[in-house]
């Protein structure tokens, strides 16, 4: 257990000390203020954006989804990094089994993007509270905060880092590129409805709608809730699996 806290460690440290990482997060950042921050124009234009939860709905429904592409990039090249840069063979020589190995990049990618979402998100809701041209308690802004994190990120957090590891490890990584890049698009040309939404959808599936929802669409299908969270966990424990599977990964299988 402890080579595999080491790798985790590794793997947080040297990924949360890098710029693309900062830089990423500031530009995802500069976004959600520009559409979100309660100016005059954009609390015309949003119409329930002096509601806290609404704001932190729409962030993560809609910004987060520009972070996690970002993040989903610098998570893919993981393995096939280790292999060009000798950091494989170098875990090797402390007599490491694979499943520490592997357990330890996916559980260190998980903490490290869990990590970013949470920062982006502390960031946009502290500005929002500290901007608002009108009264708001901190309760208000706490409870959906909170309720953001269990409900949205940390299924999310799962979903990207797992498939964004593993599928790599499976597949050529140009290959991955290509099919992250259409469903990443699908998912962002999706225009909210008042109809279940698809169970596919990352940050916008209905799963966020226990966070906020339309006070014209009360109703929450809760068979589409649970297909959109089990989609989001149970993919990235499939591809986990897969990679498990996957024969000549380690040493001399």
């Amino acid at each position: 257990m402890r080579k595999m806290f080491s790798v985790i460690y590794y793997e947080y440290k040297m990924q949360m000390k890098r710029l693309a990482t900062w830089g990423i997060l500031l530009a995802a950042t500069i976004l959600s203020f520009l559409d979100n921050l309660p100016t005059a124009r954009n609390l015309n234009r949003l119409e329930f954006l002096n509601e806290p939860a609404y704001f932190i709905y729409r962030v993560i429904s809609l910004d987060s989804l520009v972070l996690l592409f970002g993040l989903m990039f610098l998570l893919a090249e993981r393995f096939p990094l280790d292999s060009k840069t000798g950091m494989k063979s170098l875990f090797m020589t402390l007599a490491m089994q694979k499943w520490q190995y592997m357990l330890g990049k996916l559980l260190g990618g998980l903490l490290y993007t869990f990590s970013v979402l949470c920062i982006f998100l502390a960031l946009c809701t502290t500005i929002y509270f500290a901007a608002a041209p009108f009264a708001i308690s901190l309760p208000e802004c706490i409870i959906p905060f909170v309720k953001a994190i269990f409900v949205s990120v940390l299924p999310v957090s799962l979903f990207v880092s797992f498939c964004s590891i593993a599928l790599p490890g499976i597949m050529d990584i140009r290959l991955f590129y290509i099919l992250a890049a259409v469903f990443w698009g699908a998912n962002a040309a999706y225009v909210d409805s008042a109809d279940a939404n698809p169970f596919y959808l990352i940050t916008s599936g209905d799963l966020v709608h226990l966070i906020w929802i339309h006070p014209e669409w009360s109703y929450l299908d809760k068979g589409s809730v649970l297909a959109n969270g089990i989609f989001l966990m149970g993919s990235g424990l499939l591809f986990i699996g897969l990679l498990f599977l996957k024969p000549q990964f380690w040493r001399s299988e």
